[in-house]
């Protein structure tokens, strides 16, 4: 029978009409998907926080003048009863008012005091923790999730678990809905992933506690990244060979343009759940596509109804103006073309069983399943890590989230073009991307956040965000590349489940900054150096023959005699192989 690939190639065309307008359609979905992931750097922005005190209205008639503002009378009742702190980010000495602790004092110690005079009385007066809450500085953000929950001093911690339960869930979306799309169908899967995650969503924006509002951001990650997987599923189902990681790039870089976007709502709309509201409701718009987006024939093909995808073939020829054959899934019409013909030997029945467990009994595919892996994990926790923390970078909170997004729109145009540099290569772009982010990444954790450092800090911050995502990219083509048929999608998605691990990691380790507020980058840039040396061992895949077998797998970049890596024979690849792509994404 005939494969769908070459009714696109011979017949239909691998990009034509029909397929720009389903490609224009489902690469809307990364947008809103990639305001629930980034959320949280406006969610958790870090503002000025201190104990609230009782008796604050008695204190204010005792110790402020009658010709007092409102404003500076505030400011000397807080000078009475928090403590300060010295600290020293690289641009001098900065004395700030202590966000967990705050003075023990008697009322009647200021009955008599004259307003104007020196405060003496705290610098023997004892200190506590804040038992009675906290006050917020709302002069940038009417409210935030930080100050909802009052995730501050012991329970800072939380802001770190919601992002990593996130996360989470992304991990158990990318794998549940790959299942389902399977089991049901694209578009239903789509469907339900879209329901839920509003709802989840909109629940999120009223939630009663933490451990509601943590739970809630679990369920989005589920089902809206869910649904981004599906999309991505679409896309390059509908496209031939020679244009799939082309339309799967630019599909990604839909979820840039979400990304720059969300600094413009965020700007305009300074409270957390106002702002979550405005951007999770009009998702549930994706679920007119059951009427719209048609189900994927190459699909409905592979469960045996051919009848219905003949429907979507025959729409699909008459938008792109191509005349079909009478008995389209016959072979007759095909032309013949020797690489088409293969034997299956008995051999080749059985690679088709092979199971994750295969991956690692072969000494070779055993080192680049590891080093792999471990790429995989590096590469999302740097992005994250990054990502996650440009409102600690200084400057302008929503200017450093719009260039981080920014920066990834040519980082993805990149990634496409790079790897086919003959000087270069997969693996030479590959390990270029990383140890240079990486090197970035360390530069900039030395620039102090402050005064005239701050745009020098955004700019080596945001190169290595830029070599960390065209490595994203060039990553997948790699790992696609370098391992057999057998086993080569099972690869990608098992790689691309280690990635999810980098992602849940992230954020703790940004926790880090307590103990030193250079830690985290640190981590993060030795963990991208590490991983690009790591690659230098394993082969080029750049106009090298595919292996087709285990046997050729485990032969493919293996140490022979004369101390080479043993490759195959070099011929031009226009398809990498990749029919199962469902975890291209960040």
């Amino acid at each position: 029978m005939v494969q769908f690939d070459d009714i696109l190639k011979y017949l239909l065309g691998e990009f034509g009409t029909y397929q720009i307008r389903i490609f224009l359609l489902v690469a809307m979905i990364p947008i809103p998907v990639s305001y629930f992931t980034m959320l949280p750097v406006f969610f958790f922005a870090t503002t000025d926080s201190w104990c609230k005190v009782s008796n604050v209205d008695e204190l204010s008639q005792s110790v402020c003048l009658t010709n007092f503002t409102t404003a500076d009378c505030k400011a000397l009742v807080k000078e009475i009863t928090i403590p300060t702190e010295t600290s020293n980010l690289g641009c001098g000495e900065v004395t700030t008012f202590s966000r967990c602790q705050r003075y023990v004092f008697n009322l009647s110690e200021f009955i008599s005091y004259t307003p104007g005079s020196d405060i003496t009385f705290h610098q023997n007066a004892t200190k506590v923790s804040c038992d009675q809450g906290w006050e917020y500085d709302r002069s940038k953000y009417t409210s935030t999730v930080i100050d909802q929950f009052d995730l501050v001093c012991d329970d800072s911690y939380k802001t770190a678990l919601a992002k990593s339960c996130y996360m989470a869930g992304v991990l158990v979306g990318s794998v549940l809905y790959g299942i389902i799309a399977d089991r049901f169908g694209r578009i239903k899967a789509l469907v339900v992933g879209v329901v839920i995650a509003t709802l989840a969503g909109t629940v999120e924006a009223f939630a009663p506690s933490f451990a509601v509002f943590a739970f809630c951001r679990f369920l989005v990650a589920v089902n809206g990244f869910g649904v981004y997987i599906v999309g991505f599923v679409i896309v390059t189902e509908f496209v031939g060979p020679s244009k799939r990681t082309l339309c799967g790039m630019v599909y990604t870089m839909y979820w840039s343009i979400g990304y720059m976007l969300l600094p413009l709502f965020a700007y305009f709309i300074r409270t957390w759940w106002v702002l979550q509201l405005v951007l999770t409701i009009p998702f549930i718009l994706f679920v007119s596509y059951w009427w719209i987006v048609p189900e994927s024939p190459r699909w409905l093909l592979s469960v045996g109804k051919s009848k219905e995808a003949l429907k979507i073939i025959s729409k699909m020829a008459k938008v792109n103006k191509v005349t079909l054959p009478e008995d389209i899934f016959s072979d007759s019409w095909k032309p013949v073309n020797k690489d088409d013909v293969t034997e299956k030997s008995d051999d080749e029945e059985r690679q088709r069983k092979f199971l994750l467990l295969d991956m690692f009994k072969l000494p070779n595919m055993r080192k680049k399943t590891i080093i792999l892996a471990y790429v995989w994990i590096a590469n999302t926790l740097v992005y994250y890590g990054l990502s996650f923390s440009t409102s600690s970078l200084g400057g302008d909170d929503f200017i450093n989230c719009f260039i981080a997004g920014a920066v990834e729109i040519p980082a993805y145009a990149m990634g496409i073009f790079i790897p086919d540099w003959r000087v270069l290569g997969r693996r030479g772009s590959l390990i270029v991307t990383m140890v240079i982010g990486g090197i970035a990444c360390i530069a900039a954790s030395f620039v102090p956040p402050c005064g005239d450092y701050i745009w020098i800090g955004v700019t080596v911050t945001m190169i290595s965000k830029f070599c960390i995502t065209c490595s994203f990219g060039i990553v997948y083509v790699y790992t696609a590349e370098l391992f057999p048929t057998p086993v080569r999608s099972m690869a990608v998605g098992i790689s691309s489940m280690f990635a999810r691990i980098g992602g849940i990691i992230a954020p703790q380790l940004l926790l880090m900054a307590t103990l030193w507020e250079n830690l985290p980058a640190l981590v993060f840039g030795v963990s991208a150096i590490v991983a690009g040396l790591l690659i230098i061992p394993l082969p080029e895949t750049r106009g090298k023959q595919l292996p087709e077998t285990i046997e050729e797998g485990e032969r493919f970049g293996k140490i022979v005699g004369n101390g080479r890596p043993k490759s195959g024979q070099i011929y031009k690849v226009e398809d990498a192989g990749i029919e199962d792509v469902r975890m291209n994404a960040i």
